[in-house]
């Protein structure tokens, strides 16, 4: 009787055992995949889906203006971004009446408006989306990434485009109009100098400054900066040029092109 007790006794430790474990492992998927949400709704997009009476809803869950960098696209001037998505919507939401989308609608953005200097590439990447012009999104799911691109701005300043969304299919009539706003910012790269010994000074800077070019003047004030044509040596993830010190007083900046 008493080795019997003892062995119930640690078969029901054991099974609690089990179930703390098991509730531990359970806590743990949940919460990886609570972070794992946060990461994905954190992306910047334009969330489509539909309401419950059908019709086409765009989420817009990043503040405006959006920021574009400088381009870093070859022969896309100006400054561009093409991390700025449109998505379908994942899952239903309806205490915002939003929902997904049926996979029977196929589904293009058009362009109605654009300000002078902002533009968005068409599906093809070949040109810029003229008014009326129509862009390829699909079925859903959907995920895709057009080039936004200001081609001529100030920095600070907003630029806008006027978009809809039309399913061609017809299982929905076309969104209401919706705006984008966009602005320019500059990235300014530091220089950096260093003496090297009496005669002679390096300077560096990232390789990153893809598009910028190393100026000198005589003066900060100087409205005439001379481009410098020395070819700079690469060490490691920056530019490193040497220059003589021995001359008249040099001021340096990184210009871009």
């Amino acid at each position: 009787m008493t080795l019997r007790f003892f062995y119930l006794l640690n078969l029901i430790a054991v099974k609690k055992l089990m179930y703390f474990s098991q509730t531990i492992i359970t806590l743990a998927v949940v919460i990886f995949l609570a972070a794992a949400t946060e990461l994905v709704l954190a992306e910047d997009e334009l969330d489509v889906g539909r309401s419950a009476a059908g019709q086409l809803k765009v989420d817009i869950d990043f503040p405006q203006p959006f920021e574009l960098a400088v381009s870093v696209f070859p022969g896309m001037p100006g400054y561009a971004t093409g991390e700025l998505g449109v998505h379908s919507a994942s899952v239903d939401d309806p205490t915002n009446d939003f929902f997904q989308l049926s996979p029977g609608a196929d589904f293009r953005f058009i362009l109605l408006a654009k300000d002078s200097g902002m533009e968005v590439w068409n599906d093809h990447g070949s040109a810029f989306m003229q008014t009326n012009e129509t862009f390829f999104i699909g079925t859903a799911p959907f995920d895709t990434h057009p080039i936004w691109n200001i081609t001529s701005g100030t920095p600070g300043n907003e630029y806008s485009l006027t978009l809809k969304l039309r399913d061609l299919n017809g299982v929905y009539p076309d969104s209401a109009p919706f705006v984008l706003s966009f602005t320019a910012v500059q990235i300014h790269y530091p220089l950096a100098i260093k003496q090297a010994d009496p005669q002679h000074a390096t300077l560096s800077w990232t390789t990153n400054a893809a598009g910028w070019e190393l100026q000198s003047a005589a003066s900060v004030a100087a409205t005439n900066w001379a481009t410098i044509t020395n070819v700079p040596a690469l060490v490691g993830t920056n530019f490193s040029l040497s220059i003589t010190t021995a001359e008249r007083q040099q001021f340096f900046r990184l210009h871009k092109l």
